[in-house]
């Protein structure tokens, strides 16, 4: 066993040993290596120790809830509750009405905006608009934190004011029938009495 252990050792302490290797450049300028001599005038190289490295720990991943802002968003959802999408309005100078809801309280340092075709026309959930340009209109709601960024948008909501046709208006109630005038009376002729002729 001590002789095992002897042989072992006296390999390893061989292998330790730095090796000779010898550089040579052929004919052609192809560099070779080898740990022997292949021509006259190569050279020999001392081959330096290991580099060894040591990396630090590594970082732990963000978890997903840490990364996404939305995990720790206050807000359940946000919508746009009226109009309705695609609704169609035939009075556009009356205004419109927005109203959105929030699910969620709206914390001190968040604001809502309501958005009409990419313009922002009210801080609040509700709101009127108007008059209003024929064509299709667009609104989304957004909750802002204080350096202006979407903390939770809403879905976009489309809507079409239209031009009331004069050839096809809108019905209007109609007022009941005015009562026919009663016929004015008719002069009653002068009554006679018959003449008898004289004999």
């Amino acid at each position: 066993m001590r002789i095992a252990l002897f042989l072992a050792g006296w390999l390893l302490s061989l292998a330790a040993q730095p090796q000779e290797i010898y550089r040579w450049v052929d004919k052609d300028g192809i560099v070779h290596y080898a740990d022997q001599p292949g021509a006259p005038d190569a050279a020999r190289v001392t081959l330096q120790g290991l580099s060894v490295y040591e990396g630090g720990a590594l970082a732990e991943p963000e978890t997903a809830e840490a990364a996404s802002p939305a995990a720790v968003s206050p807000y359940r959802a946000l919508r746009i509750v009226q109009p309705a999408a695609e609704e169609v309005f035939f009075d556009g100078a009356a205004g419109v009405t927005v109203v959105a809801e929030l699910e969620g309280e709206l914390q001190p340092e968040h604001g809502i905006r309501i958005f009409l075709d990419g313009q922002v026309v009210a801080e609040s959930l509700s709101a009127p608009l108007g008059p209003l340009a024929r064509g299709t209109h667009v609104l989304r709601a957004t909750v802002e934190d204080a350096n202006g960024h979407a903390v939770i948008s809403s879905p976009l909501v489309p809507f079409h004011v239209r031009q009331t046709s004069l050839l096809n208006p809108q019905r209007q109630p109609s007022a009941a029938p005015a009562p026919a005038p009663a016929p004015a009376p008719q002069p009653t002729p002068p009554r006679t009495a018959p003449v008898t002729p004289r004999r």
